[in-house]
């Protein structure tokens, strides 16, 4: 059986990422500084955190960005494109996230080229 490199700290990111979303709803100080810790981890250990999980964080504060609870979403067009705007109502700091659905905007993760070995 194969090991991973870096197994322990992607459940601790996980796990992390969980706490952080179940605690911005009560105290999102405490989300930020859990998203913190999530990033910290990562450059440590040199890995990349999931796009579903950045995706979820606000950029500068890194509080976990939940609608209508620490976040706003809107639906903006700009030259055809459609874009998912969140807006963390910390601090005000914007997103913009692509939805087009006639342009190819898969992430490359999810790709089958991205696969390189399964693990089991």
């Amino acid at each position: 059986m194969k090991k991973v490199q870096g197994n322990d700290s992607f459940q601790r990111i996980n796990y992390l990422h969980q706490v952080s979303k179940y605690m911005s709803m009560k105290n999102p100080a405490l989300s930020s500084y859990y998203g913190n810790l999530i990033v910290s981890i990562a450059k440590k250990n040199v890995l990349k955190i999931h796009p579903d999980i950045k995706r979820q964080m606000c950029k500068k504060c890194r509080c976990t960005l939940i609608h209508n609870v620490t976040g706003k979403m809107k639906i903006r067009n700009k030259n055809k494109l459609k874009f998912v705007v969140w807006t963390c109502s910390i601090c005000k700091t914007e997103r913009k996230l692509p939805i087009d659905k006639n342009k190819d905007h898969t992430l490359w993760v999810d790709k089958p080229e991205a696969v390189v070995e399964i693990i089991n």
